[in-house]
């Protein structure tokens, strides 16, 4: 009975997160805001994971995220220089923080991390159009469930036992192979253009699935440094929204490079 109410607790929850992300991703705007929230939660999550005052953290992170916001929606040469002088400022202030021994040295590295590891992923997914944003999601969620029926039933293989014990090979190719089926289907039903061919579509869905991968294996890493099962528990029956977008967080930066570079 324990086992069933948890398994409709984490059933139900899970259906609104992705209810939220499928609705937010029709607009632009609400595509933004979504980040925004989505920045803000992960942002407070990972602060109590490496210990760090959130405060002290959020302000250059929001400014970071309306660089981007401001590129994504008036872009132009100029805004991008003035991201660019954001980033710098906030790194400089960090130090100059640092020289009043206001931070330690230890809190200034921690600080960077949080603003590489979670602002810039989050203010980076902006700039990529809503139907290629929401596909990186369905795509990291098949790869996730592929993965997850995979590992159970065919899993010998740890893939990194030390980190994510239930983790195997066999899953993580079983969830590659899944994914891929999916993004085919995503190939077809969204008609993706601006260059995107169906080989460079699956291309992007593999670097999706192996960075993501990495990304929750990195943030199972986090926990474990820490000494904590989830990074939260906002989402009942699935722990913090960090452990729903450790994937997601790292997947980004690859697929805006692989954009970049591809297409």
């Amino acid at each position: 009975m324990i086992f069933m109410n948890e398994l409709l607790k984490r059933a139900f929850f899970g259906l609104i997160y992705v209810t939220l992300v499928i609705v937010a991703l029709q607009n632009e705007q609400t595509k933004s805001l979504l980040l925004l929230i989505f920045l803000i939660f992960s942002l407070k999550e990972f602060s109590e994971l490496i210990k760090i005052h959130f405060n002290s953290v959020f302000f250059p992170a929001l400014t970071i995220f309306t660089g981007f916001y401001l590129y994504s929606n008036y872009g132009s040469f100029d805004v991008l220089q003035i991201i660019i002088g954001f980033v710098l400022i906030t790194i400089y202030i960090l130090l100059i923080y640092f020289i009043f021994d206001k931070f330690s040295l230890d809190t200034v590295g921690r600080l960077l991390l949080a603003l590489v590891y979670i602002a810039i992923p989050f203010a980076l997914a902006q700039l990529i159009d809503k139907k290629l944003l929401l596909s990186i999601f369905i795509i990291i969620w098949a790869s996730d469930t592929f993965a997850y029926l995979t590992g159970k039933y065919f899993g010998k293989h740890k893939l990194a036992e030390k980190i994510s014990p239930k983790k195997t090979i066999e899953g993580l190719v079983g969830g590659l192979f899944g994914s891929l089926i999916i993004a085919y289907t995503l190939f077809i039903f969204f008609k993706f253009e601006d260059g995107f061919t169906l080989l460079k579509f699956m291309g992007l869905s593999f670097i999706i699935v192996i960075f993501g991968t990495l990304g929750d294996l990195l943030e199972s890493r986090f926990k474990r440094l820490a000494g904590v099962k989830d990074s939260g528990n906002i989402m009942p029956g699935h722990g913090g929204l960090l452990d729903r977008l450790d994937s997601f967080v790292l997947a980004v930066p690859f697929v805006w490079a692989y954009i970049l570079i591809i297409l």
